[in-house]
């Protein structure tokens, strides 16, 4: 026995290794990412056809296996191999269930869980691991008023509790049967990116994000929210702790271990955390309205600029317009009557956790808000610009046209502009204080085009109609074919003059508003641009702002031999103006840059450092996608390269 015992302390520690099966869930995934940021090798287990999308790609110590959870026989002979063949399994994290949301939590194939968390523990018997923990619910409790702690009386009135209170007692009492340290956790409200669209904060963001004004009770429900990455924390804490009690265990068998262990035992010291169960949540609830505004203020940061309406109009009811000009929709509160049993206080006591690991939230409401909403928002900004950058290489197949390349260089700081930075107004596109943008580039048009349908100015099927017989929208821009344009362009070398004579109306009509001009890095080689750089600051047009698409390309050669790169900032600065240069591909540093203004009296011009043909690899940073037209077989794999394998419909 002394000798088995040595083996296995002599077995290298250095790496645990975890079976967590609902892997590709929410919290199962974020599960996986904090065992692998420990070091852990992770066996994880999705569904049969699971793209995993929340896992990370090509990580050596994770390894993916596809297994039905009811039907465990299928595959629980994968893990036995890899078992026999010298790998040392440690913690068993059944974090996987069928059925947890909408109609199904009342479904009657909620009891097929049961078996299967049951068997899930000899499994991990006979892969020798030191524990096995599971994921409970708070429903276990039923219709609770307030805060819980493991004591508190289980009273479940869905199927999906019911099922769940089930399988906890079953597989607390299987494990202690075999010699497992068991634990069950008992898990609240989390939150977090990646959480279901249909839950209340995620849902909040979406419905905000897209302008829409929520409905909801009162929200006078307390309820206890739990950041996604401290749930995670936890569930690996009791995994961990167990694995060192194990090796410490060993330590102690092999030097004196009968001594230390009958010590510990009069002591009351356990070497890991006491089996049972465990409440999962921050500790403290919040006012499920306090926590809806909390979202919404983190999303109003987010929104487009706008532009307040008339005076004499009258706000929508729904809407509400901030001192920066952002249109920020209310959260109609009332709206929806409370359930007959509607839970109102809904707190989880979390002391024993914290005292038998030391585990403790560490993420404030707000920042955990704050990082959720930035997710969501990211995602529809990659959104934007997929949609954007497949329109532009679209219209050029369908068209037969050409410029895709300098489109696609130029399409982030639209979007930048756009979705950040002008005060437009889609239903009012010609309101006289709106910002102005002056595409000079305007050979581009497919971009501009793009981002103004994206943006709502007119119905994307409008883009259908570009550059083709009969169509309404030009190659070049024509202020008259749809609403948004407000300036026609297409020979090079005007727009800064135009930008400048909008900016100067402007002022002298005791307008707010400001002028961003559009131009390209070959375009600075026209003499116009720098008389009219002159003129604007001589005028002190410090509401003219310049962005100039920096891809390294003019009409036949590169820049640099005729207007080299890293002189342009210094001719700017020459003429008057300041300068900055910026990567234009990088939305966040984009938008910081546009957004600063310049010093009383000086116009500002942002240089951005692009790539011609940017998001196409084939098309990237080469002139013959200045003239040329994608055929079909280049148009699909454009628009797959770019995140869609649509065809031409």
């Amino acid at each position: 026995m002394e000798q088995q015992q040595t083996r296995e302390l002599n077995v290298s520690y250095e790496r645990r290794t975890a079976v967590v099966t609902g892997a590709a869930g929410f919290i199962g995934a974020a599960v996986c990412l904090e065992l692998l940021r420990r070091g852990w090798r992770v066996y994880a287990v999705v569904r049969p056809g699971s793209a995993a999308l929340r896992l990370p790609r090509g990580a050596e110590a994770l390894q993916l296996m596809e297994g039905d959870l009811l039907q465990p026989s299928e595959w629980q002979g994968r893990l036995e191999a890899a078992a026999a063949a010298g790998e040392r399994f440690d913690s068993w994290l059944q974090l996987g269930w069928s059925g947890v949301a909408g109609s199904a939590r009342n479904d009657a194939s909620q009891a097929a869980n049961v078996e299967a968390t049951i068997e899930s523990v000899r499994l991990a018997a006979r892969l020798g691991c030191s524990s096995w923990i599971g994921a409970g619910s708070q429903a276990e409790y039923g219709q609770m008023e307030g805060r819980a702690d493991e004591g508190a009386a289980e009273a479940p009135t869905t199927a999906y509790g019911r099922a769940k209170l089930s399988a906890g007692r079953g597989a607390l009492k299987e494990a202690a049967h075999h010699g497992l340290s068991g634990y069950w956790v008992r898990i609240f409200s989390v939150y977090g990116p990646g959480d279901n669209d249909n839950w209340l904060i995620p849902g909040l963001i979406r419905q905000l994000l897209a302008g829409e004004s929520p409905t909801m009770t009162l929200g006078e429900q307390r309820w206890d929210y739990l950041y996604l990455d401290d749930a995670a924390a936890a569930f690996t804490e009791l995994a961990v702790q167990s694995a060192a009690a194990r090796r410490k265990h060993l330590a102690s068998a092999v030097s004196d271990g009968k001594q230390l262990q009958l010590r510990d035992r009069k002591l009351g010291r356990r070497l890991d955390p006491a089996p049972g169960i465990y409440n999962l949540g921050s500790g403290e609830s919040r006012a499920i309205r306090d926590i809806a505004e909390l979202v919404r203020k983190s999303v109003s940061e987010r929104l487009p600029r706008s532009l307040p309406p008339y005076e004499e109009e009258a706000l929508p009811a729904q809407v509400e317009y901030t001192s920066d000009g952002r249109r920020v929709p209310i959260i109609r509160y009332g709206a929806v009557p409370y359930r007959e049993d509607q839970v109102m206080m809904m707190e989880a006591d979390t002391a024993k956790l914290q005292r038998e690991t030391g585990w403790r939230p560490r993420t404030a409401l707000a920042e955990g808000i704050q990082r959720t909403v930035a997710s969501y928002a990211d995602a529809e900004e990659r959104s934007h610009s997929i949609a954007v950058r497949r329109a532009i290489v679209t219209m050029a197949y369908r068209s037969g046209s050409s410029h895709v390349g300098a489109a696609l260089s130029a399409a982030d700081m639209l979007l930048a502009l756009y979705f950040h930075i002008v005060r437009v107004d889609p239903n009012r596109p010609d309101a006289p204080e709106r910002d102005k943008l002056v595409f000079s580039k305007a050979h581009a048009s497919t971009a501009l085009y793009a981002v103004l349908a994206e943006r709502g100015f007119f119905p994307r099927s409008v883009l259908d109609s570009y550059s083709i017989d009969g169509g309404q929208l030009p190659g070049h821009l024509d202020r008259r074919s749809a609403p948004g344009i407000d300036v026609s362009a297409g020979s090079l070398g005007h727009g800064l003059s135009i930008g400048a004579g909008l900016a100067l109306a402007d002022r002298q009509a005791g307008r707010s508003g400001r002028t961003y001009v559009v131009l390209g890095d070959g375009e600075c080689n026209e003499g116009s641009i720098w008389e009219a750089a002159l003129v604007a600051a001589s005028l002190k047009l410090d509401h003219l702002a310049a962005v100039v698409d920096c891809n390294g390309w003019q009409g036949f050669d590169r820049t640099e031999p005729l207007s080299p790169y890293d002189s342009l900032a210094d001719k700017w600065r020459s003429f008057g103006w300041e300068a900055e240069e910026v990567d234009g591909h990088d939305a966040k540093a984009l938008v910081q840059a546009l957004d600063r203004r310049g010093q009383e009296g000086r116009p500002r011009v942002v240089l951005a450092r692009t790539v011609k043909g940017y998001g196409v690899d084939f098309m990237a940073d080469t002139l013959e996608w200045h003239y040329k037209s994608p055929n079909t077989a280049q148009w699909q794999e454009a628009v797959e390269q770019l995140g869609s394998g649509e065809g031409p419909g």
